[in-house]
């Protein structure tokens, strides 16, 4: 069989085969929601475009496990991609151009070689491959055997492979005709679907394409192709059906995304105009939310944004003041007009410091120390919290205390610190919304846009992947155990952290910001209050704001089938009123 690992991966793509018109007519089924998902690099953003090069890229991460686990089906995958869209005339040529000594390349040499009837070459070469410890190499020794006629010996080894962790081993065994079987195993597909995005197409090929009528399910269908889409992995035929499916009102996609995979169908040529991000209808439902609650709380300014969190699409952006009964269009002005103890970026330079824990308790006696008072100081303060608490409840006592341990006198340490995590942007709602953007994003920095297609990374990491995850636990518990509860919802979690200060104006400006689903992020979210006088609180006021715009979104998006909601039980919160005591 020559190019044998590419036949493969086609046998088992083609394991469910029909023909176009079947499956741009059988658009039966129930609706299907769609959504982006979170977690993606911005070269897989390029794939999902059509790009043919980031197809090609994306095979060399699979290749050499950069920013992923190295997988000779993710790569053969992304290698098929990028010959279907143009980034490489023939898949052989990249075979050609791995590098010497690759393990990669040695299997399919040693492939080639029993080809060429070079037997003993191939098996020593095998060999080779499985005392360093590569999986695959059974799986080229299976492969031998079945060719060789001992199809239960080489089954035995294509076991070995799959036990070893090979994941074309694992993919093989699905195959009906290596089995003996009629029907791919679909819950063992499932299972490799997890690992294996690529298997989301020929699990949707089965419930679409199946000769078998009792196994068509177009919901199904849609669903993995969705999955496949998420990862890079959805090809023309796909496109087409998705489209096809959205046409006849049984999928509902964003106008990007019908743009999107009009591209990758082939049935609209990429233009260089940049594709709008804000959405109209979006916007008109978060201002109406937002003239709301600042006509109940009287606030002069009110600011809200929506953003993508992977991508950093800002989808809604509204400024309003309010003049009389009125609300105008303005522009938020604030920039660093104010020093103020910014919890996120502080929480991450303490435990990157390596002197404090989450569950560190710091005491806070009162409520007062020095010059600094947390805004319950009258009530009696927090007495002993951990750090992680300090987050929650946000005081600036602890964190006043943590940092002379930690930076003493040297402030510029923390600042410098601090610079680094915000990427250097300015202390505004801009700075604040991208950093928090990050965190949902597990560390990565994208720059927030309003247009274009591509996505722009500032940092790839802006701290240790573990303090990130520290922090984003931190954020949870801020809004189901701590002054943000206002900004939660049951059927979904949110995590976000906010603060109340005086701007030079000496009125009271309330942040928050966070995002939602806590552990799959989808978007984020910041707003922005300001007002003359007390009360006035960034849990209490924004926090409505935060939860209704969730609302707005998961009914506009259709996401709430995607949002699942582990309930805690709420343990007794300290003191829930945040305001800015006057200084």
């Amino acid at each position: 069989m020559k190019k044998i690992l590419f036949v493969l991966v086609a046998m088992v793509m083609s394991l469910i085969s029909c023909t176009d018109q079947q499956f741009v007519d059988e658009l039966a089924g129930d609706k299907v929601e769609f959504s982006s998902a979170n977690e993606f690099s911005a070269l897989v953003e390029q794939a999902r475009w059509g790009d043919g090069q980031a197809f090609l890229k994306l095979a060399d991460c699979y290749r050499d496990g950069k920013g992923v686990e190295k997988d000779l089906v993710g790569m053969l995958c992304m290698v098929a991609q990028a010959d279907e869209f143009g980034g490489i005339r023939r898949m052989e040529d990249y075979l050609k151009e791995m590098p010497e000594g690759s393990d990669f390349r040695m299997i399919f040499e040693a492939i080639e070689k029993f080809e060429d009837k070079q037997v003993e070459e191939a098996k020593m070469m095998s060999e080779q491959l499985v005392s360093k410890g590569v999986p695959d190499g059974y799986f080229v020794q299976g492969f031998m055997a079945i060719e060789s006629g001992d199809t239960l010996g080489g089954l035995r080894m294509m076991e070995q492979a799959a036990s070893q962790g090979s994941n074309l081993g694992s993919l093989i065994l699905c195959i009906p005709e290596f089995r003996g079987g009629k029907e791919p195993e679909i819950a063992k597909l499932t299972e490799l679907a997890e690992k294996m995005p690529f298997v989301n197409i020929i699990l949707a090929r089965h419930y679409w394409g199946h000769d078998n009528n009792n196994t068509f399910d177009a919901q199904m269908a849609a669903h993995y192709y969705l999955k496949a889409d998420e990862h890079a992995c959805l090809d023309r035929r796909g496109a087409r059906w998705l489209l096809g499916y959205h046409e006849a009102g049984k999928l509902q996609l964003s106008e990007r995304d019908v743009t999107r995979l009009q591209i990758l169908s082939g049935e609209q040529v990429v233009e260089d105009t940049p594709v709008k991000c804000q959405d109209e209808a979006l916007e008109a439902s978060v201002s109406r939310v937002l003239q709301e609650k600042m006509t109940e709380r009287n606030c002069s300014k009110g600011v809200v944004y929506v953003v993508e969190t992977r991508t950093g699409a800002i989808k809604a952006h509204v400024a309003l003041a309010s003049k009389g009964k009125n609300f105008v269009p303005c522009e938020d002005t604030y920039n660093d007009e104010q020093s103020v103890m910014m919890t996120g970026p502080t929480y991450l330079a303490l435990l990157s410091s390596g002197r404090f824990s989450s569950d560190h308790f710091i005491d806070t006696g009162c409520g007062i120390y020095k010059d600094v008072k947390d805004h319950n100081w009258h009530r009696g303060g927090y007495g002993e919290i951990t750090l992680e608490q300090a987050l929650g409840y946000r005081s600036q006592v602890a964190f006043t205390k943590a940092n002379e341990v930690v930076f003493g006198n040297n402030s510029t340490q923390l600042d410098n610190q601090i610079a680094t995590y915000l990427a250097d942007m300015p202390n505004s709602a801009m700075g604040m919304l991208t950093f928090y953007n990050a965190v949902a994003n597990g560390g990565k920095m994208v720059q927030l846009v309003t247009e274009g297609n591509d996505v722009i990374v500032l940092n790839d990491q802006i701290a240790e992947p573990q303090h990130i995850e520290t922090l984003q636990k931190g954020l949870q518990r801020a809004v189901s155990r701590g002054l943000f509860k206002r900004a939660g919802r049951e059927y979904t979690t949110v995590a976000a952290c906010g603060r109340t200060f005086l701007t030079k104006g000496n009125n009271r400006r309330m942040e928050l910001c966070g995002y939602f689903p806590a552990d799959n992020p989808m978007y984020t979210i910041m707003v922005v209050l300001e007002k003359e006088g007390l009360p006035a609180s960034a849990g209490g006021m924004c926090g409505p704001i935060m939860a209704n715009t969730i609302d707005v979104l998961v009914d506009s998006y259709g996401l709430q089938p995607m949002l699942v909601r582990e309930y805690e039980e709420p343990e007794e919160i300290i003191e829930v009123v945040d305001t800015v005591a006057a200084r």
